[in-house]
Formats: structure tokens, C-alpha cells, sequence
């Protein structure tokens, strides 16, 4: 029978990403319990994007999403591809932009690139920088980021 320690993870070591190769995540709805939840956990409860009637009255003409909800959907997309399962040690760095918002009920996906390899002091690990283009149902671009993970030389073993 087969267990635990049999397990094989998916994830691009960090000699195996090839710079400048688009992937593509699937796409996920954003939903309100995704924003009340986020309103929850983090403390932030702006009427930006908890108020409907505030939310109407903005240059938006409705409640938005947090930018931050937009950011770690996005990851979890990525996430989802199975090309960081095992290998990415952390996310490091980060920079985003946002262009447009993102609205209740909006479909985002990501493209996203490794644009940059650097090795670390340490020969079993080395830092890659990804140029992430987020999208929403309409194909136009939401946010861009760029993120520098932490990615293994080699897939682990489970002991």
C-alpha cells in the first residue's frame, strides 16, 4: 500500500525554469465570502469594499475587491499549477500595480513568466523572479506583479 513517503512532488526545480516561458493558471471567481473573510482575518473592514451604499457613491460606482484579495488569489492560481509543488521554498520580494479594479463576482487568471534567475549562497536553492500579468474574465489586465520565490535544486523526499 502506498503512503505518505511515496508521494512525488510536481514542482520545477530551480535549474528546470526556463526563463521567459509563459505559463497560464486556471481561473477563479472572486465571491463575497472571499472578501468578508479577508475583512475578518486582516482587520480591514473599509467601506471601500464592505459598504454598497459608500461603494456607489466612489469613482468605482460599487464596492471593489482589496487589492490584496486580488494578490493572493493570483498565488494561489499559480499555486495551483503544481509548478512550485515541493520546490518553492517562500515568496521573497514582491512589487504590484494594479490597473483596473476588481469587481464581486469578476473571473481572474494569470499569465506569468520567470524573467530572472540568481543563485543564492547556499548551492541547494536559488531565487527566481516571475513577471505575473493577472486578468479578469474580460481579458483585461488587472494587476502586474513581480515576484521573487525561493525555488529547491532538488525535490524533496518525504522521510
Amino acid at each position: 500500500m502506498m503512503g505518505i513517503k511515496d508521494y512525488q512532488f510536481r514542482g520545477l526545480c530551480y535549474d528546470e525554469w526556463e526563463l521567459n516561458r509563459e505559463h497560464i493558471t486556471g481561473a477563479r471567481t472572486i465571491t463575497e465570502t472571499d472578501v468578508v473573510n479577508f475583512a475578518g482575518l486582516s482587520g480591514d473592514w473599509s467601506a471601500t469594499h464592505t459598504n454598497d451604499v459608500y461603494g456607489k457613491s466612489t469613482i468605482y460606482g460599487s464596492r471593489i475587491v482589496y487589492g490584496n484579495v486580488t494578490f493572493i488569489v493570483s498565488t494561489g492560481l499559480m499555486a495551483q499549477t503544481m509548478l512550485f509543488d515541493g520546490t518553492s521554498q517562500g515568496l521573497v520580494d514582491m512589487k504590484i500595480s494594479y490597473q483596473e479594479p476588481v469587481r464581486f463576482g469578476d473571473t481572474i487568471y494569470c499569465r506569468f513568466l520567470p524573467v530572472e534567475k540568481r543563485p543564492t549562497k547556499q548551492p541547494d536553492k536559488g531565487l527566481v523572479v516571475f513577471h505575473v500579468f493577472v486578468y479578469n474574465q474580460r481579458d483585461e489586465q488587472v494587476a502586474e506583479e513581480r515576484l521573487t520565490y525561493l525555488i529547491s535544486a532538488k525535490k524533496p523526499a518525504l522521510a
